[in-house]
């Protein structure tokens, strides 16, 4: 049975760990306005982005027709994934939901998945797996820019053209509002946009094929860039849940030892007491 001095001292350790959890969750608070409105703004681009794709391709249909970038090779032999995790733990269940998506999409295409991995957690998953890793990017940082990403993009695009990958998709985790996150694959290589109707007359200086390869490089950067936004505004809001959790659970756990201690210590008054009365009246015999 653990003493007076066990439970105290487990209520303190519990406390201290309380302390860090809830500046964990401050700390996460503090970034997610910032985090959740940088993804905001990177969709709306996206979008129009992709709008503007569609209607150079569709303008540029004839020149682009044999281009593996946009229709694909004739067979699908190699894929590369690049896979999207947090550098360290403490995130709830995060990097478990996109792993097992992305577990789950590798076996279901046997062996021809090599991964390319952004993240600590998704690199050290996929090497006890045995999954191939072509290539790896670690802590990246929070406040990284667009052409922070530029040697992942390079890494994918140049694995296209020389044939390593004959498609390409993203493992990452959307970010919703409400703080709903839901793991997705994305195709990103070969660039497949759907030709809308436009009644519209365009004038493309120079000609739409040339500015369709000028802006694709530039487009696929942006699609991992976009990804790796919303995978970062996910895995805050997941670590300030889970650290919110955690928090309230060693409260519970402190009151729970709270009580625990009281009662040990009525139990060693009780028992003090009755070794008193004990030790009184074994003494009043004696004098009679």
């Amino acid at each position: 049975m653990p003493t007076l001095r066990d439970i105290k001292s487990h209520i303190g350790s519990v406390r201290n760990i309380a302390k860090v959890t809830r500046a964990m969750e401050m700390v996460s608070a503090a970034r997610n306005h910032r985090l959740v409105s940088r993804v905001e703004s990177t969709r709306v681009f996206a979008d129009k982005s992709w709008e503007v794709l569609n209607h150079l391709a569709a303008a540029a249909e004839s020149g682009v027709r044999d281009n593996p970038l946009f229709c694909g090779y004739s067979a699908v032999n190699r894929i590369g994934m690049l896979l999207i995790t947090s550098d360290r733990g403490m995130v709830g269940a995060y990097d478990a939901s996109v792993l097992s998506t992305a577990t789950g999409y590798i076996e279901a295409h046997a062996q021809r998945v090599q991964v390319i991995t952004v993240g600590k957690v998704g690199r050290t998953a996929m090497l006890r797996r045995g999954v191939p890793i072509h290539a790896e990017f670690t802590s990246l940082g929070e406040n990284i820019d667009i052409g922070d990403l530029t040697p992942v993009a390079r890494v994918i695009q140049e694995g296209f053209d020389d044939h390593s990958f004959d498609e390409v998709v993203i493992a990452y985790t959307q970010f919703r509002a409400g703080a709903r996150l839901k793991p997705a694959i994305k195709q990103l290589l070969p660039v497949c946009p759907e030709s809308e109707p436009d009644t519209r007359a365009y004038l493309y200086e120079p000609s739409p094929s040339e500015l369709l390869m000028a802006l694709l490089p530039r487009l696929i950067r942006f699609q991992i860039y976009q990804a790796f936004l919303e995978s970062q505004a996910a895995e805050n809001t997941s670590r300030m849940v889970a650290m919110h959790a955690a928090t309230q659970n060693a409260s519970d756990i402190i009151d729970g030892l709270s009580i625990s201690y009281n009662k040990a210590r009525q139990q060693a008054i009780t028992s003090e007491m009755l070794d008193i009365l004990g030790g009184a009246s074994a003494i009043g015999a004696r004098q009679e």
